[in-house]
């Protein structure tokens, strides 16, 4: 039976993280060997996360949202320890895609017994490895403004992002290179490059992605309104965007940006920093746990 480390942010899911690791922890100690660490900040996941390799745990199991997922996993990154993933956050869109069940009682079972599958990982270069995706434009402008809101609109704080952005944010030049292909983009409104399927709490902007098979989704919306892009959000969630007249998809293994004005740009929905940036590939890179077949 592997030895498990669980990551448990306290906060994640305003407390449900932490109210679900009380509920399973007596489980946890019935199942085998493990510790739990808390986290205490942004970033201190990956740092336990490291901590938890050197202490030779097998597994080391996330739980929280997104965020604590970049965090844990990137502490993760050139050892041979495998990620777990019990959500407990507010977007968890990297389970969706590999399809983790959402009870944290099978997703404690499944930390000890699942079966260990080698994944792709994102590389932002200067900054750090992100597991579900990356993009600048629209999403990135709503996690921005909603790092400026504070605790006091928490809660509504992704909806008012949304709408603060879409009457506000009219897009911005670009210059993208995708492997061999140089593209400039006049005014575009959002680029996703995607390892998952799924962004912002469930909108299936790449249907077909695979975590295994060496390559970005790469998408981007150009010269749309505000009402063409409210009903393009609509349209993603089901996926029914592909084919849309004004949204370019197409794969790859490289992408890099720049752009004359102040843009930035978000790793699994956090803000990381400014354009110019290189989104690259790297394939079969980490150790995942997935239920059993």
């Amino acid at each position: 039976m592997p030895r498990v480390c669980f990551i448990v942010n306290p906060v994640a899911g305003h407390g449900r993280a932490l109210a679900e690791w009380k509920q399973i922890e007596p489980l946890a100690a019935q199942l085998g060997d493990y510790c739990v660490k808390f986290t205490q900040g942004p970033r201190h996941g990956t740092a336990l996360a490291r901590e938890a390799v050197q202490e030779g745990y097998d597994r080391v199991v996330s739980m929280g949202g997104d965020g604590t997922l970049n965090d844990v996993g990137n502490g993760l990154m050139g050892s041979r320890a495998a990620l777990a993933v019990i959500p407990a956050g507010t977007g968890n869109d990297w389970v969706r895609t590999a399809r983790l069940p959402r009870d944290p009682v099978e997703g404690c079972r499944m930390a000890f017994q699942g079966r260990v599958a080698r994944i792709d990982v994102g590389l932002a270069h200067g900054h750090r490895y992100f597991f579900n995706g990356a993009g600048f434009g629209f999403d990135a402008e709503v996690c921005d403004r909603i790092r400026s809101y504070g605790p006091r609109f928490r809660k509504l704080s992704y909806l008012r992002g949304v709408f603060d952005t879409l009457f506000r944010f009219t897009g911005v030049p670009v210059d993208v290179e995708i492997d061999d292909q140089r593209v400039h983009l006049s005014r575009v409104l959002l680029l996703e490059v995607g390892n998952g399927r799924y962004f912002g709490g469930g909108m299936q902007i790449f249907p077909g992605a695979d975590f295994a098979d060496g390559l970005f989704e790469i998408a981007w919306g150009e010269n749309l309104g505000r009402l063409e892009l409210l009903r393009l959000v609509s349209q993603i969630y089901s996926g029914k965007h592909v084919g849309h007249p004004k949204v370019r998809m197409m794969q790859g293994r490289k992408v890099t940006a720049s752009s004359p004005e102040k843009v930035v740009f978000q790793l699994d929905g956090d803000v990381a920093g400014h354009l110019p940036v290189t989104f690259e590939i790297i394939p079969q890179a980490l150790d995942v746990v997935l239920p059993t077949a």
